[in-house]
């Protein structure tokens, strides 16, 4: 009996050995041995892929019996081997140079073939339209590694912040996913099933298919990760404006005529890729493309960017993308990195039935327990092999962050990161963490402490923030303050606690309360700094105060997607305080308030409401929050503030209300993005307000300034401030570069031109300003015109460092 068990046994054994799935591996090389990087391998006559990593090396999973592989990368003859797979094995493969043979005679460069291929490309571009709805799979990986870097930063040991090798190289981001994609022109949905961040095992990747979407049948490209430029796509209707074509021949690739057609920008720096097209004719698809741009294309962050993507063939009717990958390399500030993110399409379904709710404005689902998959899931389910370098940089993250875990390591981490840099502080403040409490202390720096007016003399206004991460959903802001100013020896004290209790939905409550010298302004917008330069050296003190003693109660949460209401109360005994005054035009409020301090003390309750409502908000959902993408359609948001007389002995009894409608970053394509912003306004009832509850408006009146989409340039700062109604508009347009980019000094510099304006009225005055300007990264400089009835037109320039 016991043998004839075992002789059942072994039949059995040897039966899902026979029936089992089995890895075949190998690496892609050229004809000289070179590695090939990113090639795509296909299961023929299903939907199975997969995709070199950048060593070139290939896995890929397939169960017992004969199978036929295909191996295929841009530019390379495509590889077909048949296997009988009983076994896993290591199958090698070295791909051949593709023949393009040339055909026709062309005399002239007009005459080359490819403009008519093109222009068949073009008017088959309604198949942007006839791509079927489809879900599929898709795997991405990011990789971003340092190639040199300076020895150190603000103070900081580079080599061991970002835990670099001895020559200060290293992978400091390498992440990967797998996402369920679903698409229906023109919504998409991305649900993702895994992710795995080195040295992050309870972190959630950024890598997204969404981000990875390349399609060239529009007739512009732009990712905002390489800046605001967008690209003119080789097939976009007005192609023939920024390119030349040029055929370079045609192969045969499994029966199709596959045309391969060289690509170059007309000019330079126009915002054109170069590169090659592959276009299998008869159908005018694309087959694939190999694309670069450079920093003469205008983009930023990056000096060159090569984008590789295939199609294949699905439901012998549909050409779908395979893959794609982003290959980019740079240098900025002393710091030298390339890196790629790829993307593998597999498992296609077309035209599923899709349920009314797959395609909301939700794009990006993120589970709770996508970062739950262990190293045994990924060796299983991972697509694209690890290079040995990923594979090393994995182990010893994780290992890392294991070590990180004990409190000796900790202690050790924490104490090094805490330790006071006075130069750091000075400029960018001081943090001192505790990570077992997952809790920061945050001095605000050294430049935004001291200050200097002629109200309070010589101060300190002294600012540090608390900050308790209790779990993704739920956090803890607590931000104390101290101001003494020399002049009137006073020690102001207040603090401001913020408890966010869902951020998904953005929920929080906020108590503040406690006594301060505050500005007449409510908006705040006088910089301390700024105001001591200018008092100090100018002898120009801008910044008008009061003195308040306040309790403060607000809180606000998002009702549904794109509508948020939020919702307080004030209470407060405000002081007036002696101001120098040395600018004429705070003199026009003497006739409404008599006297330097414009108001007497009194008590003041106040309450105050706002919706805001942005249609088609669409937006990623994280188990840490929600993340906005840019807005596609106006914001609307309504503002109701009453002052209530009575309560607390208040003195104040208005209604204001007013309706903003508004919009960043709007884009115009080829020639940049605008943005605009209108708000209208008026006080239904001023029975009794004082200067503190005016409508105020967000001036500036020193040379460097914060250029924050809507605020004014010139402004002064209290004068247009009203009792009454008011109509306000902003509008500025950034190029991108179109304009600057034609002259052949500068074109180099990657400067960014801004045109803008602004206009108020209220019933005393009118205001308006026109400003030209130009921008790179973190650097602006604006010059402007101003014109206030009654004065000579006013011209200056404003100045922006900083992020």
């Amino acid at each position: 009996m016991l043998r004839y068990l075992i002789v059942f046994f072994l039949f059995i054994s040897s039966f899902a050995y026979s029936q089992g799935n089995f890895e075949i591996c190998g690496t892609i090389t050229d004809i000289k041995g070179n590695t090939i990087p990113f090639a795509s391998i296909y299961l023929k006559g299903t939907n199975i892929s997969s995709m070199a990593n950048d060593a070139g090396r290939y896995s890929l999973r397939i169960d017992t019996g004969h199978h036929t592989l295909l191996f295929r990368y841009v530019g390379y003859k495509e590889a077909e081997r048949e296997l009988y797979i009983t076994s896993p094995d290591t199958i090698n493969i070295i791909l051949k140079p593709d023949v393009y043979e040339l055909k026709a005679v062309m005399i002239g460069k007009h005459d080359d073939p490819s403009y008519a291929m093109i222009k068949k490309v073009m008017a088959n571009r309604k198949y942007l339209r006839q791509i079927p709805s489809y879900s599929c799979e898709v795997y991405t990986k990011g990789v971003q590694k340092l190639v040199d870097a300076p020895k150190r930063l603000l103070g900081q040991d580079v080599k061991q912040t970002l835990n670099l090798d001895s020559n200060r190289r290293g992978i400091i981001y390498q992440s990967e996913t797998k996402s369920k994609f679903y698409f229906n022109y023109p919504h998409v949905k991305e649900e993702m099933l895994a992710s795995k961040v080195a040295g992050d095992k309870e972190g959630f990747s950024f890598n997204r298919a969404l981000d990875l979407q390349v399609n060239l049948y529009q007739n512009l490209i732009q990712w905002k990760a390489w800046g605001n430029q967008s690209f003119v796509s080789p097939v976009a209707d007005f192609a023939f404006n920024y390119y030349n074509f040029k055929l370079l021949g045609t192969s045969n690739i499994e029966g199709r005529e596959i045309h391969k057609i060289e690509i170059s920008p007309k000019h330079k720096y126009d915002p054109a890729f170069k590169g090659y097209l592959y276009l299998v004719g008869g159908s005018w698809r694309i087959y694939s493309v190999d694309l670069l741009l450079t920093r003469d294309a205008r983009i930023n962050f990056v000096d060159t960017l090569r984008i590789s993507q295939q199609f294949r063939l699905v439901d012998n009717e549909y050409w779908l993308p395979s893959d794609i990958t982003f290959k980019f390399s740079g240098r900025v500030l002393g710091f030298s990195f390339s890196g790629y993110f790829t993307g593998l399409y597999s498992n296609y379904v077309t035209n599923p039935a899709f349920g009314h709710d797959v395609f909301t404005d939700e794009i990006l689902h993120i589970p709770n327990d996508v970062n739950k998959k262990d190293s045994e899931w990924w060796e299983e389910n991972r697509p694209v092999p690890l290079s040995e370098e990923e594979d090393w940089n994995y182990a010893v993250k994780d290992s890392l962050e294991e070590l990180q875990r004990s409190k000796a390591y900790v202690d050790s981490i924490q104490r090094v990161r805490n330790r006071f840099n006075p130069i750091k502080y000075t400029f960018a403040g001081y943090t001192i963490n505790n990570f077992s409490k997952r809790s920061s202390w945050y001095f605000y720096p050294l430049n935004r402490t001291l200050f200097y007016n002629t109200t309070e003399g010589w101060g300190a206004d002294l600012k540090m923030r608390y900050m308790r991460q209790f779990s993704f959903k739920r956090s803890l802001e607590f931000e104390p303050n101290a101001r003494y100013s020399s002049n009137n020896k006073l020690l102001n004290l207040n603090a401001e606690i913020t408890y966010r209790t869902d951020t998904l939905m953005h929920e929080s409550f906020t108590i503040k309360g406690g006594s301060d010298f505050l500005d007449l302004n409510n908006r705040g917008t006088v910089n301390l700094f700024y105001n001591s330069l200018t008092s100090l050296f100018e002898g120009k003190n801008y910044l008008r105060q009061y003195k308040a003693n306040f309790l403060s109660f607000s809180a606000q949460r998002e009702i549904t997607d794109g509508l948020m209401v939020t919702g307080g109360i004030e209470m407060a005994r405000r002081f007036p305080i002696r101001n120098s005054a040395n600018d004429s035009s705070f003199a026009d409020f003497n006739r409404l308030y008599p006297g330097d301090n414009l108001f007497p003390a009194s008590n003041a309750f106040s309450f105050e409401t706002k919706l805001s409502y942005t249609y088609g908000q669409h937006y990623t959902r994280r188990p840490d929050g929600k993340i906005y993408e840019p807005a596609r359609y106006p914001t609307l948001k309504l503002t109701y503030r009453k002052g209530i007389k009575g309560v607390i002995n208040s003195a104040v009894d208005y209604d204001f209300a007013s309706a903003d409608l508004y919009q960043d970053k709007l884009k115009t394509g080829l020639m940049g993005y605008s943005s605009f912003y209108l708000s209208a306004g008026k006080f239904f009832s001023s029975k009794s307000l004082y200067f503190p509850d005016l409508r105020h408006f967000t001036g500036n009146q020193t040379a460097v300034y914060n250029p924050l989409f809507p605020n004014f340039h010139f402004l002064d700062y209290y004068s247009y401030a009203t009792n009454n109604s008011y109509l306000e508009a902003h509008y500025e347009h950034n190029f991108a570069g179109a304009v600057l980019k034609k002259v052949p000094l500068l074109r180099r510099l990657n400067l960014e031109e801004i045109v803008g304006g602004a206009y108020l009225t209220q019933p005393l005055k009118d205001y308006k300003e026109v400003y030209i300007g130009i921008q790179r990264l973190i650097f602006r400089f604006d010059y402007g015109w101003s014109w206030v009835p009654g004065r000579p037109v006013q011209q200056a320039f404003r100045l922006f460092y900083g992020f």
